[in-house]
């Protein structure tokens, strides 16, 4: 039995500019990091004496006796990718919610296909690993969005991510030090709006507007300055600037629901936040003022609020 576990990421600054539309023109740069919050993937190969050929558990469970039947899209993308014809058996536990806009997505793939190397006694590296979830999602499923997520979920960590012309990319840690995280972190809050979404209909119009979007990639490039000059404040500022230019890109990027709760956590204190995510529901990452005591928040949003740290392992397996 194998159990991987694979990072769900908080996409900062340079959102919607991971598109292979926008990229292939404009380049792509990108900030973020991913959490303590996890997928976690078991698999085994099915006993010989059971009835089922496959079996998947998820939000659904499935019994199959041939591949081609399988309903979930990252389950059968990866069957084919990696011309799987065994038997096995497979279950997916989640920390947060699916369809929440924090990559659990490509997280899936890239740990489902981490689970099968390691199976086979294949070593890849994290750059194969982010190539292979992009080729399954993006090529093989067709399915829209960018490919900064399988980025994310294969190498972890606190990072800048550019992206060439032909989708090359370079991941680089962000030269802070752990002093700047604690302190990032510590003023940084996290909330579910209580909303999920299928997230394809947003990413399709996600690949439109570049000129929305190329300010999104120029406050990226503010935001790596601030970062360097640890100045949290205008970090909180460019995300909200950030935000306002995000929804300009679709209708379906926010709705009142989360402009409510968006205006709240700004009248208790928010400096700036975002949706992450292509839009439409999921969680609301903001920058707190100094002044804030985060316990207060916390405190209002309940069980809406989430508790987190940074992630550097990336995807791994953690037993086999």
């Amino acid at each position: 039995m194998i159990i991987c576990r694979t990072p769900f990421r908080v996409s900062l600054f340079g959102g919607s500019t991971d598109y292979q539309e926008f990229y292939s023109k404009n380049k792509s740069f990108l900030i973020g990091f991913t959490l303590d919050k996890y997928g976690y993937i078991v698999i085994r190969k099915t006993p010989h004496i059971l009835p089922h050929k496959t079996k998947i558990s998820y939000s659904e469970t499935e019994t199959i006796f041939d591949k081609e039947h399988i309903k979930h899209n990252g389950v059968r993308g990866v069957f084919d990718f990696l011309d799987i014809k065994d038997g096995f058996e497979i279950s997916y536990l989640s920390d947060l919610p699916a369809r929440t806009g924090i990559g659990s997505s490509s997280s899936f793939i890239v740990g489902l296909l981490r689970s099968f190397y390691f199976y086979n006694n294949k070593h890849v590296c994290k750059e194969q690993l982010t190539n292979d979830a992009i080729f399954v999602e993006r090529k093989l499923l067709k399915e829209a969005g960018g490919i900064q997520d399988q980025i994310w979920a294969a190498y972890g960590g606190f990072n800048s991510i550019d992206i060439q012309h032909d989708g090359n990319f370079k991941v680089k840690p962000l030269p802070v030090d752990s002093n700047f995280k604690k302190h990032f972190i510590d003023r940084s809050v996290m909330i579910y709006t209580g909303q999920s979404r299928d997230s394809f209909k947003t990413a399709k119009e996600n690949s439109k507007n570049s000129k929305n979007k190329n300010k999104i990639k120029d406050l990226a490039h503010e935001a790596y300055q601030s970062f360097i000059n640890e100045d949290v404040n205008h970090i909180g500022c460019l995300l909200k600037n950030s935000w306002d230019e995000k929804k300009k890109i679709s209708t379906n990027v926010s709705n009142s629901d989360i402009d409510c709760i968006y205006d709240d956590l700004t009248k208790n204190g928010m400096i700036g936040g975002k949706l992450l995510g292509s839009g439409g529901s999921g969680f609301i990452f903001g920058i707190l003022d100094e002044n804030i005591d985060k316990l207060l928040i916390k405190k209002k949003y309940k069980n809406n609020f989430i508790d987190f740290e940074i992630s550097y392992g990336g995807s791994e397996i953690i037993s086999g």
